[in-house]
């Protein structure tokens, strides 16, 4: 794709084709490519210009085009041009943004409320209910974006050259190309789970886990132990299709997630030393959401209103 684009501003600009603002992009882009490439460092405008000529032309010699042939010390200077083009070039010509500054933006998502974001790159990120990430403007080489807090499902572009990088808490989850989702909720389990492809995930340099398709890692945030485990498809981006998965999750932790997708707040009396498996739909009310819970806990856990959203817990 870089390549190609760099062979057709190369073509414009020798036909006569080129725009006035692809003109100038082209020719600073080689001015800093003639300056290290010349026999000195004083060389006049002619000189220059017939570099420039010489650097295109044996550019399109490498797309097959017809070459002409020119003095050695510019075939040599050329050469290492051409060597240079192909390692920075795509950097150069793609607008030139890497030359500047990265600015780093915020997408927020209320309770209840899900978005979906196009990167520079085209991957595509959902972000969940009552969630920040950051995101820069460009990227320039690496690709990474910081998951503040909440969940997002991640669709990433493959680029062998350039990782893809997610920071949440103090981990950093890499990846070349693939699919996986992240719930980074606060006082909560962290947990990574990947739909397609292989991730990384890692603390301050150390591995603590290779994942793969239908895999999940839990981390807590005390102490940062973790555990891997095997999970069905759903499970892995379960609410980017309106459902709230959990597996074997405390029941506080469940009454913490509810809070990022209902105007609700819960109030414990005491700790509930229970742990629960389900799937709630998003589209149920909370009237009907707290009888799933009821009898997920074979009724032994008692929700009752305390007004303006609010519900005591009890067993």
């Amino acid at each position: 794709m870089i390549r190609s684009k760099i062979n057709a501003l190369i073509s414009k600009y020798l036909d006569s084709k080129a725009t006035p603002e692809e003109e100038q992009l082209l020719a600073s882009w080689l001015d800093v490519l003639a300056e290290d490439a010349g026999p000195g460092k004083e060389q006049d405008a002619r000189s220059r210009e017939q570099l420039r000529r010489s650097i295109l032309k044996v550019i399109k010699e490498r797309t097959g085009q017809a070459a002409t042939v020119y003095p050695l010390w510019k075939k040599i200077a050329v050469a290492a041009a051409v060597l240079l083009v192909m390692g920075i070039g795509g950097w150069w010509l793609m607008n030139n943004r890497a030359a500047q500054k990265i600015a780093w933006l915020e997408l927020r998502t209320a309770i209840g409320e899900k978005k979906m974001l196009l990167l520079p790159d085209s991957s595509r990120i959902w972000l969940g209910a009552n969630a920040v990430l950051k995101y820069p403007d460009h990227f320039a080489g690496n690709r990474q974006v910081q998951l503040v807090s909440g969940e997002a499902f991640f669709d990433i572009v493959t680029s062998q050259d350039h990782p893809f990088s997610v920071i949440t808490d103090s981990l950093q989850v890499l990846v070349l190309g693939t699919s996986f989702h992240i719930r980074a909720y606060p006082r909560q389990l962290l947990e990574i789970g990947v739909s397609t492809g292989k991730v990384s995930v890692s603390k301050g340099g150390q591995v603590m886990g290779v994942l793969t398709a239908n895999q999940l890692l839990q981390v807590s945030r005390r102490n940062y132990t973790f555990s891997q485990l095997s999970v069905s498809p759903p499970d892995t981006n379960g609410w980017k299709q309106d459902k709230i998965v959990f597996d074997n999750m405390p029941v506080a932790d469940v009454l913490m997630l509810l809070e990022n997708y209902y105007p609700v707040k819960f109030h414990v009396k005491r700790p509930v030393d229970r742990q629960i498996s389900g799937s709630l739909n998003m589209h149920l009310t909370i009237t009907q959401i707290i009888n799933v819970l009821e009898d997920l806990t074979d009724h032994q856990l008692k929700i009752t209103p305390a007004g303006a959203g609010n519900y005591t817990i009890d067993q």
